[in-house]
């Protein structure tokens, strides 16, 4: 089993969250199971024990094609590694993920020729705004040979699980479904995701993983502080691979929710506070000529 990420640009944030993720899967794999960072930052994954494939901003723009769509990069690179791995299933992972499940239980749903993505999020004819400006352009045109019906429903891709017998064909559907929709200037928000949830309903069992593979888009801030943390201790505790393994616990009550509601009525007080009553008395540490 391959699983992989992508990670663009030196943001640390991002290359954080990653390393959490990283040290989640790292506690369950197997011997011939390998991570892989497909990134343009490989300085971030020096000790990180996963193989590092660089790219470049060359790279990241030949791969979001010829209508400049970003999220297109994420299809060809389940593309690339489908084709430098095709004897693996292949995991796919945004940074802001972890394992908290059974790996082993991933893998056989996988051996079964299972697809699997995070967690349905419904039919986007259902859904608001720019989901359904994209459905109603698309309704019952052609793509790839595929015919958009209402039995194409959307998977959030944070987690896309392809097995290895498939990868290469899912890939190859997604891309020209992609493709398709971009040539006919569909609303952009989500092709690359609603491409790859028909790529794999087509090809595949589609399933959700998201009692195996928490994704925490929805409190990013408690989740980086946990990673930080773990670094940190990491590095001034000088730990082994091993001892990190160890303290990496994911069985914990006090463990942050992964998702809030933030009431918009109180972001809006919150910031009109902020305005009213703003911070003063600023100190800075000042240079020899001032």
């Amino acid at each position: 089993m391959t699983i992989f990420f992508m990670i663009f640009g030196d943001k640390t944030v991002y290359h954080v969250q990653a390393y959490l993720s990283i040290r989640s899967f790292q506690k369950q794999m197997k011997e011939h199971d390998r991570i892989v960072v497909i990134t343009t930052h490989p300085e971030f994954y020096a000790s990180s024990g996963t193989d590092v494939i660089k790219v470049t901003n060359e790279n990241i723009k030949e791969w979001q094609g010829e209508r400049n769509f970003f999220w297109r990069a994420k299809i060809k690179a389940i593309e690339y590694m489908s084709n430098q791995y095709p004897d693996d299933h292949l995991i796919y992972l945004d940074t802001d993920t972890f394992l908290y499940g059974s790996l082993d239980a991933m893998r056989a749903l996988l051996d079964q020729g299972h697809g699997m993505m995070h967690l349905k999020e419904g039919h986007p004819s259902t859904m608001m705004t720019r989901s359904l400006r994209m459905w109603k352009q698309i309704a019952g045109k052609q793509y790839g040979g595929i015919t958009m019906g209402m039995e194409h429903e959307m998977y959030n891709a944070g987690v896309v699980a392809l097995p290895k017998e498939k990868a290469k064909s899912i890939a190859s559907l997604a891309l020209a479904l992609c493709d398709g929709m971009l040539e006919d200037d569909v609303e952009r928000i989500v092709i690359e995701q609603y491409s790859l949830s028909i790529a794999l309903f087509e090809q595949t069992q589609l399933l959700e993983c998201d009692n195996y593979i928490g994704h925490y888009w929805g409190n990013k801030p408690e989740w980086e502080s946990l990673a930080y943390n773990l670094i940190a201790n990491a590095h001034m505790k000088k730990m082994s691979l091993a001892e990190e393994l160890e303290q990496l616990d994911f069985t914990r009550k006090d463990l942050p929710p992964i998702y809030i509601h933030h009431s918009s009525t109180g972001r809006r007080l919150k910031d009109t506070i902020d305005k009213l009553f703003k911070d003063k008395n600023q100190k800075y540490i000042l240079s020899d000529n001032e």
